[in-house]
């Protein structure tokens, strides 16, 4: 179509189109997370058990630091190399750090075999307790900062525990916690080994109908040890939306414990790892953590000297990616 002047109106309206995405990639590019490199800031080791073990770093000083411990996602154990890398290059833990606190990438047994093997909280404490003791952090000041299955696990272990000053949940996969995902729901070969399962038999339930009086007790019994205060980071694209939204947090909050939620719109699962499939919404959930941290810790991070620092590009995340869940 043509305007009067013999202007083509539909490729203005193509070029504008095409502006606008342009526009959007150089926003999104301009959101950086702050690498820091190896021999700046190295990477120490810890390992405690064969299930127990993680890669640290600490600001430079002698501190003390408050800590944070970040929980992945899934059902299995992370290599050290996996935990290494993260650690080095994953923008929630690095950002952390350049805000001053000692971060750990933490990992835990498998529990492919059982969702509701507590081994994993165990790990997890014995994890907590040897930070904790370290003499360069605070020991008021640790806290717990899981996603999907670290993120349910972070609830758990603050359930069970007081030595936590604070935890962030990042999509929780609470149907572990309230007991809905159990071993019932694992698919094994003929050997007993585990190939697989079924959770999306679940997700794909409504959540309401599952929350029966037997799981309303279960997850009463477990809240009821919980007086940490817990931050829940939500998108609104992932099935666990509904399960957090509609019970999990309402039950936590019905129950007078220390819980706050904020939103994402658009966010599939696996933003709150500081990417996003809007970079810039990622570092605002990042940032909304560090505040909310700040809030219940005793020692209050120090930001590391930003000559330590290369700022370096985020890309944005595949949606499809993060909703097929954890």
């Amino acid at each position: 179509m043509r305007a009067k002047s013999g202007v083509d109106v539909s490729m203005l309206v193509k070029v504008a189109v095409l502006v606008l995405a342009v526009g959007g990639i150089v926003g999104a590019a301009q959101v950086s997370f702050p690498f820091i490199p190896e021999d700046r800031i190295p990477i120490k080791e810890i390992t405690l058990t064969e299930t127990a073990y993680g890669a640290l770093r600490k600001p430079p000083g002698q501190g003390p630091f408050p800590a944070v411990l970040f929980l992945h996602g899934g059902l299995g154990k992370n290599s050290m190399a996996n935990l290494r890398r993260n650690a080095l290059r994953q923008p929630a833990q690095s950002r952390f750090l350049a805000w001053g606190y000692v971060t750990v990438a933490a990992t835990r047994r498998v529990i492919r075999h059982d969702p509701q093997d507590r081994g994993v909280i165990e790990d997890t404490l014995e994890l907590v307790r040897a930070v904790r003791e370290l003499p360069f952090v605070d020991a008021e000041s640790v806290a717990l900062y899981g996603g999907s299955g670290g993120g349910t696990l972070a609830l758990e272990v603050a359930s069970v525990s007081d030595e936590l000053a604070a935890i962030v949940a990042g999509e929780p996969a609470t149907i572990i916690y309230m007991g809905m995902f159990t071993r019932d729901h694992i698919i094994f070969d003929d050997e007993g080994r585990p190939t697989g399962d079924r959770r999306w038999d679940v997700m794909n339930q409504d959540a309401k109908a599952l929350y029966t009086k037997e799981v309303r007790e279960i997850t009463r019994r477990k809240l009821s040890g919980l007086a940490t205060p817990a931050l829940v980071l939500h998108g609104d694209q992932h099935a666990l939306k509904e399960f957090n939204f509609e019970v999990f947090v309402p039950e936590m909050e019905a129950l007078g414990k220390p819980v706050a939620l904020k939103t994402y719109p658009g966010e599939p699962h696996g933003f709150y790892w500081g990417q996003g499939v809007d970079p810039a919404q990622a570092l605002k959930a990042n940032e909304d953590a560090d505040e909310f941290l700040r809030k219940h810790i005793h020692v209050l991070p120090r930001a590391v000297d930003a000559s330590l620092t290369t700022p370096t590009g985020v890309q944005p995340m595949n949606p499809r990616a993060g909703n097929r869940g954890q």
